[in-house]
């Protein structure tokens, strides 16, 4: 089968551009129907293995800007934009995902996109700057995209992506498909109880993604991307600027802020840490890895990353300085010093918002402090603010926030952090309702249980139904139905398991992947209450 998709797409990746357009047409992969939805990931899962089983063989890319030319790309890449909540907040241009609504709208837009790609005239507009309150004391810069530069950044994800999903380290986890922060944490999990690792450098890299050198980002394309229309769209969307508030900045270093094809380019850039990590201690064959005098794994999501070490304190600190070296020399890229840690285990240490620690019979994984302190702040603001005014809208705030602490956390050792924060919850709502609706906390108790005290059965969302125990609520429908109280307690808790380290670009190991419920029933939640940590 590989055989013949090789032979029926290797002409149209690598044949040159005039001699695109008839392999196209005889392959029917020009005419879109727009009813039929479910038939464009064949074409695109087809299109993208091939890439992928290209990439696996190592060869390189020169012709690839041909795909670019598919109008059921361009569909493809606007209906997952469109898609996005992110949608709904417009560019400099003011569009939004209202814009284009109507089926006219989308082919005007395609029709646009293709005329300037196919007439080399196409050129991204600048980034629009907004700042919203990372806490009580700073607020962060994020990046919006017009919808237009975003459906062409993700029709270049989808070509680029299958690509080097082929060659990124087996343990980086940020932004790869079927992967997620508990992968990750499983994964040095395993590495200290099965193997016994004791020391961890916490590695914190500073501003990496606001620092990215541009010539340093093109010449590790350049390894694998040949295309060199390519590799101009991706130049100009770097250099394509930043407007805050009408004013104009250039963009010297860095990827597109909010950008779709940011990501990728991140992991592009910091492979190379990983490379350079296990190309020294861990890809080795069974000779020389028993003969090196040190033992160490790394394991990356993102900028955020660690690497644990069988060894001395002496030794780890050999290691940071190594890094540090080829982040700045290579990379130019900083570690914060304040931040990079070199930890024992036993001691300790935060990652991903977890904390792991080695205890004399197991290994430990629970929600870090500040995690914790977090979800309290967060319920006294929504009790503060909501249950003054409208106790349901209080309490679906607060649910909706305990489902993505739940959701998030009930993969690890969180059994009886959930029952001690259910206690906290329990008599923090107590307070705040009783003096929000009887205007004094001094009311009696005992009258206000009886009056807003219902079984877990009455419970307006079935799946939060439980045969025992009561909560705080109000009605929702007169003594039938009820908005009811999280309880954290009811989340059973769910360990992950270490990635299966399957690309799901291949058919076959994709269809593993989805058959796999537990880890599709993890990123599916985990994208609908999204938990910041």
């Amino acid at each position: 089968m590989f055989g013949v998709l090789e032979r029926c797409f290797s002409c149209f990746i690598n044949l040159p551009l005039l001699r695109v357009d008839p392999v196209i047409s005889l392959l029917n992969l020009c005419a879109y129907p727009l009813a039929a939805a479910s038939s464009r990931p064949g074409w695109l899962s087809r299109i993208q293995e091939l890439l992928t089983l290209r990439s696996k063989q190592g060869k390189r890319f020169s012709r690839i800007s041909g795909i670019l030319r598919l109008r059921r790309l361009w569909y493809s890449a606007l209906e997952k934009v469109l898609s996005n909540k992110g949608a709904r907040t417009p560019g400099i241009d003011d569009k939004t995902s209202r814009s284009y609504q109507k089926e006219d709208e989308k082919a005007s837009l395609i029709n646009q996109i293709l005329a300037e790609i196919k007439g080399r005239c196409y050129k991204p507009q600048p980034v629009r700057r907004i700042y919203i309150p990372k806490n009580p004391t700073e607020k962060r810069a994020i990046g919006i995209p017009t919808i237009k530069d975003r459906v062409v950044q993700e029709a270049l994800r989808l070509i680029l992506e299958p690509i080097y999903e082929a060659k990124f380290h087996h343990h980086s986890y940020g932004f790869r498909p079927f992967r997620s922060t508990h992968h990750a944490v499983a994964r040095v999990q395993s590495l200290i109880s099965l193997h016994g690792y004791n020391w961890v450098v916490e590695g914190d890299i500073r501003k990496c993604f606001d620092r990215i050198d541009h010539d340093k980002l093109m010449s590790l394309l350049r390894r694998d991307i040949l295309d060199k229309r390519i590799l101009k769209l991706i130049r100009m969307m770097l250099k394509a600027g930043v407007l805050e508030e009408l004013e104009l900045l250039r963009t010297e270093l860095g990827t597109p802020p909010g950008g779709i094809l940011s990501p990728l380019l991140a992991n592009i850039y910091l492979h190379e840490l990983d490379q350079f990590i296990s190309s020294r201690y861990e890809d080795l064959d069974q000779y020389r890895r028993n003969k090196a005098p040190l033992k160490l794994f790394i394991c990356r999501y993102a900028d955020d990353w660690c690497i644990l070490i069988k060894g001395t304190q002496e030794q780890a600190d050999l290691v940071k300085q190594e890094v540090t070296e080829f982040l700045l020399e290579t990379l130019k890229l900083e570690l914060s010093e304040e931040k990079t840690l070199i930890t024992p285990v036993e001691k300790g240490f935060d990652f991903l918002g977890f904390n792991i620690r080695k205890y004399p019979d197991a290994v430990h994984v629970k929600p870090t402090l500040k995690a914790l302190r977090k979800l309290r702040d967060k319920v006294r603001e929504i009790t503060q603010t909501f249950f003054a005014t409208d106790l349901d809208l209080g309490i679906m705030k607060l649910n909706y926030a305990l489902r993505g602490f739940a959701e998030y956390y009930r993969r690890v050792y969180s059994k009886r952090i959930f029952r001690k924060l259910d206690f906290f919850i329990w008599w923090h709502v107590l307070r705040r309702a009783k003096r929000f609706i009887y205007g004094s906390s001094r009311y009696s108790t005992a009258k206000f249980l009886k009056q807003h005290y219902y079984p877990y059965n009455q419970d307006v969302f079935k799946m939060n139904r439980h045969h025992k125990g009561i909560n705080f609520g109000t009605w929702s429908e007169e003594k039938q139905k009820a908005w009811m109280l999280q309880a954290l307690r009811f989340y059973p808790i769910q360990y992950i398991k270490g990635h299966p380290q399957l690309n799901p670009y291949l058919t076959t190991e994709r269809a593993k992947l989805e058959a796999d419920r537990n880890l599709n029933r993890l990123l599916s939640n985990l994208a609908k209450y999204p938990l910041k940590v």
